[in-house]
C-alpha cells in the first residue's frame, strides 16, 4: 500500500508550477483551477512513494 502520493504540475521547461499532496486512497477527482496560468501546454505527474508512475500533458486555453 502506498505511503505517499502527490501530483506535480510543471511547465514544458520542467519548472515546478504546483505540487498537490494526495491524502486519500482509491479513485478520486482533483479540480485544477488554471486562472493563474498563462495559455500553454503543461505536464502533470503522479508520484507514489517518490517514484513517477505516469506523466500526462494538459492544455490551458484562454
Amino acid at each position: 500500500m502506498p505511503n505517499y502520493a502527490q501530483l506535480i504540475f510543471t511547465d514544458m521547461q520542467g519548472r515546478i508550477i504546483k505540487t498537490v499532496d494526495i491524502n486519500q486512497t482509491g479513485h478520486g477527482q482533483l479540480k485544477v483551477y488554471a486562472a493563474h496560468l498563462i495559455q500553454g501546454i503543461y505536464q502533470y505527474s503522479i508520484v507514489v512513494d517518490r517514484k513517477v508512475i505516469d506523466t500526462k500533458k494538459m492544455l490551458v486555453e484562454k
